[in-house]
């Protein structure tokens, strides 16, 4: 029987890629937060309005205002901040692309010029030599 590694390979590129973690997005966690909210918002609205006395418009009221309006907007912000916390997430993935893109870019650029600075003063002290031997 074989034993197992005790250490696997790490791979760089999972630790720090956001598609190889398990949940990369705080959107689902939002949305199951925001159900999770209004089904406890559906049993207290019931249960208040059935065990506080009042009146049949009044319990109807706490029903509604306790219950079934909280409920709804829980679920429905939950569902619109989960959304947009992941739309939030990929376009933020986007433009940090294109920045470090531009920034490898410019470096590449800024180094060429420097490269060919460097190679004219190089060239100029060749020829200033030259023009002193002679």
């Amino acid at each position: 029987m074989r034993q197992a590694l005790i250490y696997e390979r790490i791979s760089r590129r999972r630790l720090y890629s956001s598609k190889a973690r398990g949940s990369p997005h705080p959107g689902p966690a939002v949305i199951r937060a925001g159900d999770h909210l209004a089904i406890v918002c559906l049993f207290i609205g019931p249960a208040l309005a059935t065990f506080v006395s009042g009146s049949l418009e009044q319990r109807i009221g706490n029903l509604f205002f306790l219950g079934l309006i909280p409920a709804f907007g829980f679920y429905a912000g939950g569902h619109i901040l989960g959304q947009l916390l992941v739309f939030g997430i990929e376009l933020c993935d986007m433009i940090m692309a294109r920045c470090s893109r531009y920034a490898l870019r410019l470096a590449n650029d800024l180094l060429r010029r420097a490269g060919t600075q460097c190679l004219e003063l190089v060239d100029l002290g060749l020829r200033t030599k030259r023009n002193q031997r002679n």
